[in-house]
């Protein structure tokens, strides 16, 4: 790993056991984050995005896996380190932003002490916890850095807002907890996992806007996992297409916008409606998502595939490297050769 990438994947693959077979969720996997950046994660729905993050924070549930693969977070793999030192982690260097407020917000508890919980964890207000006048102190300390990171999300009237419990808060506000629950410990990357769901499109501008915002004034490096390539478009700088558990498309915002190079992002970017083509119609994406359990030998894509040939669904396809940072798993741009007598699944490009 170089000195520039805060964390990097390499050939991250997470299964789950079903009765039909094994499911690669997340399938070789590689990804680059460098200290302030902006990546979106865009795909369709079940194509392992959320996979990728859990990996990630190891929080994948028994009978799934990570059967392979690298995670280095500061050169240090994550995959090897014990239960103790991910839970220091967690929260404090990578946190996470889950899709439902409702279903991550503890009906029981008031806001405000859910977004302390993570500073009493990690000891981030310093301060003996004993004898009791001082760990008052340290509790009045806790609130105080509470109520700020309240007010800098947005969140009104935090002092009265501290006692309020989750279903006293509104779809955006709730979001906003979870993004100060997120910030408290001050994290280097901040993975937001579809973080706009079912909010009215004012509340998501207002959402995406803050992020900024925090990536901006905080250099918090952000991983923005979304179905939306629109939103990631105007939000990232650099966007990974996955589709049935793989990167299919790397490279920066204006090089997959105006040159996709897979014809999946070709159907995510027709897909979009168009204001000002009031005529035209939308295209969608033909045929349907593939079965994880029954993937094919060669290209998942293939059978939705304009373009397929007979070997597109023979091989499997490597992720081709077209220009610097730019990268795509497909062999439509791509001069290659196949090499007979090492098998049908290895191709090498001219």
């Amino acid at each position: 790993m170089s000195g520039t990438e805060l964390l990097e994947i390499r050939q991250l693959t997470t299964v789950f056991p079903t009765r039909r077979g094994e499911v690669r969720a997340v399938d070789g996997v590689n990804l680059r984050l460098k200290p302030g950046q902006l990546l979106g994660l865009v795909g369709e729905s079940g194509c392992g995005k959320s996979t990728v993050l859990l990996s990630i924070l190891r929080l994948i549930r028994q009978p799934g896996q990570i059967v392979q693969g690298e995670i280095l977070f500061r050169g240090r793999d994550l995959r090897k380190q014990s239960g103790k030192a991910m839970r220091a982690i967690r929260g404090k260097d990578i946190a996470m932003i889950f899709q439902d407020p409702l279903s991550t917000l503890n009906p029981v508890f008031v806001v405000g002490e859910q977004i302390r919980e993570a500073l009493r964890i990690h000891h981030i207000v310093s301060g003996p916890r004993w004898p009791w006048p001082l760990d008052i102190a340290v509790r009045q300390n806790e609130k105080k850095r509470v109520l700020k990171i309240m007010e800098d999300v947005g969140i009104p009237s935090p002092m009265d807002r501290y006692a309020a419990y989750p279903h006293q808060f509104s779809g955006g506000m709730q979001q906003r907890a979870l993004i100060a629950m997120a910030l408290i410990c001050g994290p280097s990357i901040l993975l937001a996992d579809e973080p706009t769901t079912a909010l009215d499109v004012t509340i998501q501008a207002q959402i995406m806007d803050l992020m900024r915002q925090i990536n901006q004034s905080h250099g918090t490096a952000i991983i923005l996992v979304t179905h939306d390539l629109g939103l990631a478009a105007e939000f990232c700088d650099t966007i990974a297409v996955m589709y049935a558990g793989r990167i299919v498309e790397q490279g920066s915002v204006d090089q997959i916008v105006t040159d996709p190079q897979h014809p999946y992002t070709e159907g995510l970017l027709a897909c979009r409606p168009r204001i000002q083509q009031r005529e035209q119609r939308v295209q969608p994406i033909p045929g349907n998502v593939p079965d994880l359990a029954a993937l094919p030998v060669g290209c998942a894509f293939a059978p939705r595939c304009k373009y397929a040939r007979e070997l597109c669904a023979q091989v499997s396809i490597p992720m081709f490297s077209v220009e610097d940072g730019r990268f795509s798993r497909c062999l439509r741009h791509t001069d290659f050769r196949i090499e007979p007598h090492l098998g049908w699944d290895e191709i090498v490009r001219l």
